[in-house]
């Protein structure tokens, strides 16, 4: 499609940068890997080695943070630029960061609580915080998903023994986090100017 010319943008992208074949880091570690992409960096650069770190005020363990990363990410160097950035659900990116645009942490679309009981943000999930509710309002609970989403997906849902086997339970939050974080990225891109926009959809990720 390049050759044909039916990429132009593509084609402009390739002209004034670089290309070149894509390997992954070692060890493939999420956080570790998109914080990479992000900062352009090595881990031993941006400082996100894994999952999870040090919590330095609990002296235990918690999921690796965007206090840890040493190094700007691209929303970051864009932000000083000037440019308006938004940012949605990217690894090791909680809390959400104060850049010019919008930023929502990775723990925004987790449901916390069953169907029908409160489900609030995570503080820190939603950058500029008078944005919450709005974004709140975005999510989808796993418990709201019947027949109608599930069958295309899994036709033979019904065959399941849900009591032995809990994959489709397991299916159903995958799923539903997967709309709230589209959900979010795409009511950006309608009421929110921007010149860069970057969204992590985990969901191919864990099926």
């Amino acid at each position: 499609m390049l050759d044909a010319r039916l990429m132009p943008s593509l084609a402009g992208l390739i002209e004034r940068g670089v290309m070149g074949n894509l390997a992954s880091l070692r060890p493939i570690l999420s956080p570790l890997i998109w914080s990479s992409i992000a900062t352009g960096k090595l881990p031993d650069k941006h400082g996100i080695l894994g999952f999870i770190e040090p919590d330095p005020v609990s002296g235990g363990v918690r999921p690796a943070s965007s206090y840890s990363r040493k190094t700007k990410a691209i929303w970051n160097i864009l932000t000083q630029q000037g440019l308006r950035t938004h940012v949605v659900a990217w690894m090791a990116t909680h809390p959400a960061e104060p850049i010019r645009g919008i930023a929502v942490s990775p723990l925004f679309q987790r449901a916390t609580a069953p169907l029908g009981q409160p489900w609030p943000l995570p503080s820190g999930s939603i950058h500029p915080e008078q944005l919450s509710e709005t974004f709140a309002a975005l999510r989808v609970h796993p418990g709201e998903f019947g027949e109608e989403e599930i069958l295309p997906f899994i036709p033979r849902a019904a065959e399941i023994d849900q009591d032995r086997d809990k994959r489709l339970a397991g299916f159903a939050i995958i799923l539903a986090e997967c709309v709230s974080v589209h959900n979010a990225i795409t009511w950006i891109l309608e009421h929110e100017d921007w010149d860069f926009a970057a969204v992590y959809y985990d969901a191919l990720d864990h099926f």
